[in-house]
């Protein structure tokens, strides 16, 4: 059984169950800026759900930098996990990334978290229908080397946006799926910048190619599809925009929005409601069997202020993106910043992210997980 213990303020936070080290066993090079790092299997076997993420905490010039991606690796298919990078200009995590890890290399990371996931079920007969752009591919890959292997009556289309050939991260290991699962597995490319020899489409996704491809592969009938986007905000916009006018139900929407994780889109201090910042209110905090009392200011988020009393809080991009901080509201009210990583249907549920919630007045509590 886990002890856990109440830290006063000033004390290293101790490590909590949500932390594991990995060992690097392999660096695959994807394309000329994406690499897959690929981790020995711990002593403890990695739980996880396809479409799940890692926070990577590593230690770059001196501090630990935590970044979020995306496990590619599905635990159906794949001994060992891994997470696909791609580098971001002047990126501090992807560029050490892609430049300076190599096998041998041990750091902390938490345990697998997210909720853009599929739980295959050999029993399901389902339409997936997948919808990436870029290295938004990297969870949606983990999703369909699960779903071929585990659903064998479901189908799977991926609709995937890149600029050129050369971009296209998994490229030979997709053909090689579409080959050994015809009629079940099925790859629509989109190219912006393709060469002169490219024959398949080219341009964007957008709405209008969007309810093109629905009309051509569901026909209009909706009601046994899944459908998974992943991607920057303005492809994301455009296909989720689709999907609504075409009235499907937003239960079987899920999304996953990647940011530039090493230029969050926004501080958290920025992202909040500005209106009532007057006054602390204190915040009960539940944490892995723990009850903390936390004295939020008008100018922190309720994160901020947990990390300030060394509470270890879980925690990756502080912009209402990634979700590693996400909690349930069980008391109280809070003013809400931009929480464009939660679904309308968690929200609707009580589910907060820290990162960009300030508490709105007294007997504020949350739970963490």
């Amino acid at each position: 059984m886990l002890k856990f213990f109440k830290k006063n303020k000033g004390d290293k936070p101790e490590d909590s169950g949500r932390y594991i080290n990995l060992k690097i066993k392999e660096i695959k090079k994807e394309t000329d800026d994406a690499v897959t790092v690929i981790f020995e299997k711990p002593a403890e076997p990695l739980q996880y759900k396809p479409g799940q993420f890692l926070t990577l905490i590593l230690p770059i010039d001196g501090e630990e930098v935590r970044r979020s991606y995306s496990l590619s690796s599905s635990p159906f298919t794949d001994e060992n996990p891994a997470v696909t990078v791609k580098r971001v200009d002047q990126g501090k995590a992807s560029n050490y990334i892609n430049d300076h890890l190599k096998p041998g290399d041990t750091f902390k990371v938490m345990k697998p978290a997210g909720h853009f996931v599929v739980e295959p079920d050999a029993q399901n007969e389902k339409t997936y229908i997948l919808f990436a752009a870029g290295s938004g591919i990297t969870p949606v890959m983990s999703i369909i080397k699960s779903v071929l292997a585990v659903e064998p009556k479901s189908t799977v289309l991926l609709i995937y946006q890149n600029r050129h050939e050369n971009s296209i991260i998994f490229k030979d290991e997709l053909e090689q799926l579409e080959q050994q699962h015809p009629g079940r597995f099925t790859i629509i490319h989109f190219l912006s910048r393709p060469s002169a020899n490219w024959q398949g489409r080219q341009g964007h996704v957008d709405g209008d190619n969007t309810k093109e491809i629905l009309s051509e592969v569901v026909n209009g009938n909706f009601d046994d599809a899944e459908y998974y986007v992943c991607g920057p905000e303005g492809f994301m916009h455009a296909v989720l925009q689709a999907l609504e006018e075409q009235g499907i139900p937003g239960k079987q929407i899920h999304r996953e929005s990647f940011y530039t994780a090493d230029e969050p889109a926004k501080k958290s201090s920025e992202a909040a409601d500005d209106s009532g910042k007057t006054a602390s209110f204190e915040v009960t905090i539940l944490l892995d069997g723990e009850e903390y009392k936390v004295q939020v200011p008008p100018e922190k988020t309720i994160l901020e202020a947990a990390l300030d009393e060394n509470i270890d809080m879980p925690f990756s991009c502080q912009s209402g993106v990634c979700t590693a901080c996400r909690g349930k509201l069980l008391e109280g009210e809070l003013h809400r910043g931009d929480e464009d990583g939660l679904s309308n249907e968690e929200i609707e549920e009580g589910y907060v992210l820290n990162c960009v919630s300030r508490p709105a007045g007294p007997g504020v509590k949350v739970e963490i997980g």
